[in-house]
């Protein structure tokens, strides 16, 4: 009323045009912001593999590269004992050893000497995190009959299982759940409390 007081109805009648045509303005501009947002930042709903509530992906943020990467450092930490940034033959048999509890001394030496063999690319007699990761990404180094990230899943559930350790943060191993395909797998389905126990 004291704005109306001091101008004209002409004036304030271009006011108030003006006004609409800002707040038209700054709509737009608002709307515009969050497809942009929207766009940069998708978000797709899965359900888990097990049946446990849908979960809130945001694609960019955890894609499948940044998971294994994540996987790599933290599950090469575990391996490399001395913190030496590189794993020894020693070493790899004791995570062959914790693998598979069953294999003889014979199988895990072989086992070790094979991977050497193919994967100590430099031939320094140690693996560093680089060939660890191509290791990983060749699906053999798990020697599991599933897919790579189910591989890496099921690995991921198993360790914490073991040590309580996460090798994944929750919303990585979110995403990687999202993104997994059990159909013709022979993944157990206890694996599906683990993963509700994971998340809490």
């Amino acid at each position: 009323l004291f704005v109306v007081g001091l101008h004209s109805g002409r004036e304030v009648a271009a006011m108030s045009t003006s006004m609409m045509r800002l707040v038209s303005v700054l709509v737009s501009a608002a709307a515009v912001h969050g497809a942009v947002l929207s766009a940069a930042r998708p978000a797709t709903m899965a359900r888990s593999a097990f049946g446990r509530a849908p979960v809130v992906v945001m694609s960019v943020e955890v894609r499948w590269p940044d998971i294994v990467r994540s996987y790599v450092s933290a599950k090469f930490k575990t391996i490399d004992l001395d913190d030496s940034g590189e794993v020894d033959r020693d070493e790899l048999k004791e995570l062959y050893r914790g693998l598979i509890p069953d294999a003889s001394d014979t199988d895990v030496q072989e086992a070790t000497e094979a991977f050497f063999k193919e994967f100590d690319a430099d031939g320094s007699g140690d693996i560093d995190k680089e060939e660890f990761k191509l290791a990983v990404m060749s699906n053999k180094f798990l020697n599991s009959d599933m897919r790579l990230k189910e591989q890496v899943y099921v690995d991921v559930l198993k360790s914490f299982d073991a040590t309580g350790d996460k090798l994944l943060e929750p919303a990585a191993f979110n995403a990687l759940e999202a993104q997994l395909d059990w159909e013709g797998s022979n993944a157990p389905v206890q694996y599906g409390k683990l993963a509700s126990k994971y998340m809490d």
